[in-house]
C-alpha cells in the first residue's frame, strides 16, 4: 500500500491460516478482491490511499460466477421454484420473471436487506439487436425541477403535486418512534434485531413505493414521447444546501432521470439534458429577454420587454421545450458540439467551467 502497488494473487494461500475462508464459494472471494484491487488502483490514480470500510457501513452482499452449472434455476410445478447456489445447494424462491433457455447466465449477486429478507440477481448475456434512433421527434416533453412536487411538465399531462409524492415524510414519524425503541435494546440481542428488521421494513416501504411511482411514470413517458428534456442540475449540492437534504433525496428526481433515459434509450428515442447555466426560469418565454433580478421566491412575474406574465415553472418548461428542440435540430444535422453517451442521453461536450459559465450569464 505504501508503493501504491498490488499483488495479483488469488485469495487460496490466506486459507491454511484462516479456515473459515473455507466455508464460502471460492469464486465470491475472488470477486471480492476483484473489486478491492479495482478500487485501489482508482485510489492510487488520485495519488490516495483506501481506509478500512467501518464496521456496521459493509453491504451484505457478494457475487459469484456461473461455471459449470454451478448456478441454476430448478422449477417443481407451477410455483415452486429453487435456485441451486454454490455452497448452498438449493434454495427455494419467488421467481418473478421469466427466463428464455438462450439466455446465458453469467453470474449472480445475492444480497440481504435491512428488513432481513434475502434477494438473488441474475445476470445473463443476451444477444439483442441494436435499436434505430429516431431522426424525427414530433412530440417532445420538458420537465422542470420542482422543490415540493417533483416536477412539471411542459404538456401539462405529467405534473406531479406534492399529494402524489413525500413517501419518506409521510412515515418519519413512525421510523423516528420506532428508532426510539432501538435505542433503549441491548445491541446484538434477539430483540435488537428484529427492532432493526421493523425498521428496514418501514424504509423499504418507502423505497419500494417511490421506485414504483417512478416506474409508473417513466414508462407513461416513454411510450407518450418521441424525446424528453430535462435539466442537468446537481443534486448532492442542492441536498447540502438550506436543508434541502431530505425532500431532494424522497422526491426520486435523479432516479426518475436515469429511468427515461434507458427506457427511451430502449425505443430508440432521446433523453436531453440542458446545461444548467441555461437560464431556464430567468428568460422570458415570448420574447427571450433576461430577467437578471427574479429571485427564488418569486413564483410569478412580468416581463419588462413584453409585457408578458409568466408563471415561474411553467416559463421554465417552455424554455427547456425550446431549447431542447433547437438542441435535437443541431444533433440530427451533425452538430460536433453535441455528444450522445451510451446511457441513451444527448447533451453538450463539457467546457471549462468558468467559460461554459461566462457564456451562459450572457445570455448568448
Amino acid at each position: 500500500m505504501n508503493k501504491g502497488k498490488l499483488l495479483n494473487t488469488t485469495p487460496a494461500h490466506l486459507k491454511k491460516d484462516n479456515p473459515f475462508l473455507c466455508e464460502v464459494d471460492s469464486l465470491s472471494l475472488s470477486n471480492t478482491q476483484l473489486n478491492l484491487n479495482m478500487s485501489c488502483r482508482l485510489l492510487f490514480a488520485k495519488g490516495r490511499k483506501p481506509k478500512f470500510r467501518a464496521k456496521g457501513k459493509d453491504k451484505r452482499s457478494y457475487t459469484t460466477n456461473w461455471t459449470n452449472n454451478n448456478i441454476e434455476i430448478v422449477h417443481k410445478g407451477d410455483t415452486e421454484n429453487y435456485i441451486k447456489l454454490p455452497k448452498l445447494g438449493r434454495v427455494r424462491i419467488i421467481l418473478h420473471r421469466g427466463i428464455p433457455d438462450e439466455w446465458r447466465m453469467k453470474h449472480a449477486t445475492i444480497k440481504e436487506t435491512a428488513s432481513g429478507k434475502f434477494y438473488v440477481s441474475l445476470t445473463f448475456d443476451v444477444d439483442t439487436e441494436p435499436m434505430e434512433k429516431r431522426k424525427k421527434f414530433d412530440r417532445l416533453e420538458a420537465f422542470d425541477y420542482s422543490m415540493p412536487s417533483l416536477v412539471v411538465s411542459a404538456s401539462g399531462e405529467n405534473d406531479i403535486t406534492s399529494d402524489d409524492i413525500r413517501w419518506y415524510r409521510n412515515i418519519e414519524e413512525r421510523i423516528a418512534k420506532e428508532q426510539r425503541k432501538l435505542s433503549r435494546m441491548q445491541y446484538g440481542s434477539r430483540n435488537y434485531w428484529e427492532q432493526k428488521h421493523r425498521i428496514g421494513k418501514l424504509h423499504e416501504k418507502a423505497r419500494n413505493r417511490r421506485k414504483d411511482f417512478l416506474h409508473k411514470l417513466s414508462r407513461k413517458v416513454s411510450d407518450a414521447f418521441d424525446a424528453v428534456v430535462v435539466e442537468d442540475i446537481n443534486l448532492r449540492h442542492m441536498s447540502q444546501s438550506l436543508n434541502f437534504g431530505k425532500s431532494v433525496y424522497d422526491n426520486g428526481y435523479g432516479m426518475l432521470r436515469n429511468m427515461l433515459a434507458y427506457k427511451l434509450k430502449d425505443k430508440g428515442k432521446v433523453l436531453v439534458k440542458v446545461d444548467k447555466f441555461f437560464p431556464s426560469s430567468k428568460r422570458c418565454s415570448s420574447c427571450h429577454e433576461i430577467n437578471r433580478d427574479l429571485k427564488l421566491s418569486d413564483r410569478e412575474w412580468t416581463c419588462s420587454n413584453c409585457g408578458m406574465h409568466h408563471d415561474r415553472d411553467r416559463n421554465a418548461t417552455k424554455n427547456l421545450q425550446d431549447e431542447g428542440k433547437d438542441i435535437l435540430n443541431r444533433w440530427t444535422n451533425g452538430d460536433s458540439s453535441l455528444i450522445l453517451a451510451p446511457s441513451g442521453v444527448l447533451s453538450e461536450k463539457k467546457l471549462h467551467p468558468q467559460t461554459h459559465s461566462n457564456v451562459r450569464q450572457g445570455g448568448e
